[in-house]
C-alpha cells in the first residue's frame, strides 16, 4: 500500500525538480559545471532514496521526509520568475528547506519527534526559517532576478537571518551529538553513519550562513556552499548504505541464533538472554519472567520494576492466551524490525521449552520419588509382616521337628524337615525379593559400604572411591543402579581380567558417578541396558555420557544434580580400594 502512494508522488516530485532546474539554468554569471551539478541536483539523489524509503512501512516517514526536502530545496529557485507571486513564495520559502533538514536530523531514526523539546527545536527551526525570509522581504523589498549565482546587498534583515539560522545550526549539532553520544550501541550501530553525514553537513551549513552573513566574496561562498550541498547529497545516501550493511550484518547473526541455541543443553535461560542480546545487538537487553500475580522477575528472582527511560520498551511473547516471557530492550528495536520480531519470536519458542522440560523433569522426579517411597513401604511390608510370620512359623516346624524325632516318629520328622528346608528357601527368596527393591545395606549404612560389597564380590576386579557421606534416597538409589549395571556390563562384555574403576565424586550441588574399565569398548549406548540406565538418570534430572571406543574401553559418567550432602553420616568408611584378587582377606 505504501508504494501505491510512494511512487507517484516520488515522480512528482523529480518533475518539479527538474522544472527548477531547468527555469534556472543559464540565469546570472555562468558557473563550473559541478557548480551547477550541486546546486541543480541536490534534491534528486533525495528525492529519490525518499521514494525508496516510503515503500518500506518501517522507513515511510524518514521516506516523505526526504522527499519534502528534496522539494523545499527547489523553492528558491522560484526568485528566478519574473512574475511577483512566484518570485515572492520562492523568496519567502527560500531556506524551508534548512527547517525540514532540522527536523530530519531529531527524527531518526523512525521519522517521529522523540519528545516536547524536539518539537520546539523544530517548530523554532520552521519559524525562524521562514519568518526571518519574510519580515527581510517587507522591509528590504526585494525585487529583480535572484538567483545562487548573483551577488545581493548584505542589508540588516539578511545578516541577522544568517546569525539566527547559524545558531539554530549549532544548537541542533549539540543535540545531535549529544544523542550520539549516550546512546547505546544498536543505536549508534543503525544511525551513527547517518548522524555523522548530518552534523558534517548541519557544519557546512553554519560556514555558509557565517560567511553570508560576513560579506566573503560569493566565490568563496560558493565552494562552501557546493560543498554542502553536494557532499550532503551524496553522504546521505552513502550513509544510508552502510546503515543497511550494518543491519544485514545484524540479521545474518539472528538468522545464526537457533543453530547457537541448538548447541546449548536444554536452553538455560541466560545462555538465552545473553545470545538474543548479542543477535539483536542490545548488551541491555533483559528477559523478565511472570510469576503468580502478574509480577515480572529478572533471572536472578529479583522483581522487575517499570522503567520510565522513554529509550526502553517491553515486548510480550504470549502463546494463545499465556504470557511466556517480557523483553525489556532499548526502544531503537521496534523501529524497523521484522528481524528482531523473529528473534523475539524464537526466544519465547525456547523459553516454552524450557517450561515443557523442567515441567517433565519435575514430573519425573515425582515419580521417581513415588516409586521409591512405595518400594520401600513394600519392602518394611514384607519385612515387618509376611517375613516376621514366616519365622514364627519356622520356630514352631522346628519343635516339632525335634519332638518328632525324639519321639521316635521318623516318618513325620523327615516331613518336618522337608517342610522347614522348604520355608528357609522361600525366606531366602523373599529376603532377596525385598532387599533387590532397594538394597537394604544401601538404605541403611549408604552408598559406601554398599559398593564396597559390591566390589568384594568381583573378587578384586573391581576398586572404586566413594567418599563417606550419604546423599537423598533418590540420588543414592539412582547412583547404585548406574554402578551395578555399569560392573555387571563390564564383567560381562569386557575381556577377563579387565580391571573396573568406580569413582563417586561430589561437584558442587551434583554427584558425578564414573564406572570405567580398561576392556575392548565398542558398547552400544542405543542398547536396551544403556537406555534404559539413561531413562532412570534422566528421571532424576540428570543426564548420562557413554564413551566406549573400539578397543579403548568403556566409561560411564552419570552427572545427578539435588545431591546436597545429608546430615547422617555413611555409617562405615569408604574411599579405599578393594584389596587385590589373591589379597583379599
Amino acid at each position: 500500500m505504501p508504494g501505491i502512494v510512494a511512487v507517484p508522488v516520488t515522480l512528482l516530485a523529480l518533475a518539479a525538480a527538474g522544472w527548477a532546474a531547468i527555469a534556472s539554468w543559464g540565469v546570472g554569471p555562468p558557473t563550473s559545471l559541478w557548480t551547477d551539478l550541486a546546486y541543480r541536483g541536490f534534491g534528486v539523489p533525495l528525492v529519490l532514496a525518499g521514494g525508496v524509503l516510503w515503500t518500506r512501512t518501517a522507513r515511510a516517514r524518514v521516506g516523505m521526509l526526504l522527499i519534502a526536502l528534496g522539494v523545499t530545496y527547489y523553492l528558491q529557485f522560484l526568485r528566478v520568475s519574473g512574475h511577483p507571486a512566484l518570485f515572492a513564495m520562492g523568496f519567502c520559502l527560500a531556506f524551508l528547506y534548512v527547517g525540514v533538514f532540522g527536523h530530519l536530523a531529531l527524527s531518526l531514526p523512525s521519522g517521529r519527534l522523540r519528545g516536547a523539546g524536539d518539537r520546539v527545536y523544530v517548530a523554532i527551526c520552521y519559524l525562524a526559517c521562514t519568518g526571518t525570509q519574510v519580515g527581510r522581504y517587507f522591509a528590504d523589498r526585494p525585487s529583480g532576478t535572484w538567483n545562487y549565482n548573483i551577488g545581493q546587498v548584505n542589508t540588516r534583515w539578511a545578516i541577522a537571518s544568517s546569525l539566527i539560522l547559524a545558531v539554530l545550526g549549532v544548537t541542533g549539532i549539540v543535540i545531535v551529538l549529544r544523542r550520539l553520544l549516550i546512546a547505546l550501541t544498536v543505536r549508534r550501530r543503525r544511525t551513527g553513519p547517518v548522524w555523522a553525514i548530518l552534523v558534517i553537513a548541519g557544519v557546512l551549513l553554519i560556514a555558509s550562513s557565517l560567511t553570508s552573513a560576513m560579506g566573503v566574496p560569493l566565490d568563496f561562498r560558493l565552494v562552501i556552499e557546493v560543498l554542502m550541498l553536494g557532499g550532503s547529497a551524496a553522504g546521505l545516501i552513502v550513509a544510508y548504505i552502510v546503515s543497511a550493511g550494518l543491519q544485514w550484518r545484524r540479521e545474518m547473526h539472528i538468522a545464526e541464533l537457533p543453530a547457537r541455541l541448538g548447541e546449548l543443553h536444554a536452553t538455560p535461560l541466560d545462555a538465552l538472554q545473553s545470545s538474543l542480546a548479542e543477535a539483536v545487538g542490545d548488551p541491555t537487553l533483559r528477559l523478565l519472567l511472570p510469576r503468580q500475580g502478574g509480577v515480572l522477575t529478572d533471572l536472578s528472582g529479583s522483581r522487575a520494576e517499570d522503567s520510565r527511560d522513554p529509550a526502553r520498551t517491553r515486548t510480550p511473547v504470549s502463546r494463545g492466551d499465556g504470557l511466556l516471557c517480557v523483553i525489556e530492550h532499548d526502544a531503537a528495536l521496534t523501529e524497523t524490525e521484522r528481524a528482531t520480531a523473529i528473534a523475539f519470536a524464537l526466544a519465547g519458542l525456547v523459553v516454552e521449552n524450557v517450561r515443557l522440560f523442567e515441567q517433565v523433569s519435575e514430573s519425573r522426579r515425582r515419580l521417581l520419588e513415588a516409586e521409591l517411597a512405595e518400594r520401600t513401604r513394600i519392602e518394611r511390608a514384607l519385612h515387618d509382616g509376611a517375613q516376621q510370620g514366616f519365622f514364627a512359623v519356622l520356630t514352631l516346624l522346628g519343635m516339632a521337628h525335634s519332638r518328632a524325632a525324639t519321639e521316635g516318629r521318623g516318618h513325620l520328622a523327615e516331613l518336618l524337615a522337608t517342610a522347614k528346608s522348604q520355608l528357609t528357601d522361600s525366606m531366602k527368596t523373599l529376603r532377596e525379593l525385598s532387599q533387590g527393591l532397594d538394597p537394604h545395606e544401601l538404605v541403611q549404612k549408604g552408598l559406601g559400604n554398599t559398593v564396597g560389597n559390591l566390589a568384594r564380590n568381583h573378587r578384586g576386579r573391581v576398586t572404586y572411591q566413594v567418599p563417606d557421606r550419604r546423599w537423598p534416597g533418590h540420588v543414592e538409589s539412582t547412583a547404585y543402579f548406574v554402578i551395578a549395571e555399569g560392573v555387571t556390563n563390564a564383567v560381562k562384555h569386557a575381556t577377563p581380567g579387565a580391571a573396573i574403576r568406580v569413582a563417586v565424586t561430589p561437584d558442587g550441588d551434583d554427584l558425578i558417578v564414573t564406572v570405567a574399565d580398561d576392556g575392548q569398548g565398542g558398547a552400544d549406548a542405543r542398547g536396551t541396558g544403556l537406555r534404559g540406565l539413561a531413562e532412570r538418570v534422566a528421571a532424576v534430572g540428570g543426564e548420562l555420557r557413554v564413551e566406549s571406543p573400539p578397543g579403548g574401553g568403556t566409561r560411564l559418567e552419570a552427572r545427578l544434580p539435588g545431591a546436597s550432602p545429608a546430615d547422617s553420616p555413611a555409617g562405615s568408611p569408604a574411599g579405599s580400594p578393594v584389596p587385590a584378587e589373591g589379597d583379599a582377606p
